[in-house]
């Protein structure tokens, strides 16, 4: 069994395979400690594909290709469901509140007074 070296032609393989053939296909993924890679292979009892990686950078590159087969699986469009742009979405909603928070915060003029603990001295020598 050859594995594709590069990772765009290892998934658009993927993809066509199961579009092929999405009953008989299967994906298993398998990680060997003992040399520290991730191996992917999906066949269809006649073709096989396999990728073999050990860059953890690759790692988004699966999830990406999981959520995209698990989505064709239920008949769905990848545009469908997309936690990543949610998530995106959701964490720069909170940067602007927080920024509009700070805005606020150093407009208003509220005098502060200092905390009575922060102006003790601790540990007195003897």
């Amino acid at each position: 069994m050859v594995y594709i070296e590069e990772w765009n032609k290892y998934q658009e393989a993927v993809e066509e395979l199961y579009q092929n053939s999405p009953k008989a296909t299967r994906y298993v993924t398998s990680w060997r400690y003992s040399e520290g890679k991730l191996i992917l292979k999906v066949t269809d009892n006649f073709t096989v594909l396999k990728y073999k990686t050990d860059q953890a950078s690759d790692l988004k590159k699966f999830e990406r290709l999981n959520r995209s087969l698990m989505l064709k699986m239920q008949n769905r469009k990848t545009s469908e469901i997309d936690p990543a742009s949610k998530i995106e979405d959701s964490s720069r909603a909170i940067e602007v509140q927080r920024a509009s928070d700070v805005a606020e915060n150093s407009s208003s003029t509220t005098k502060t007074t200092p905390n009575p603990q922060t102006s003790k001295k601790k540990g007195r020598k003897k």
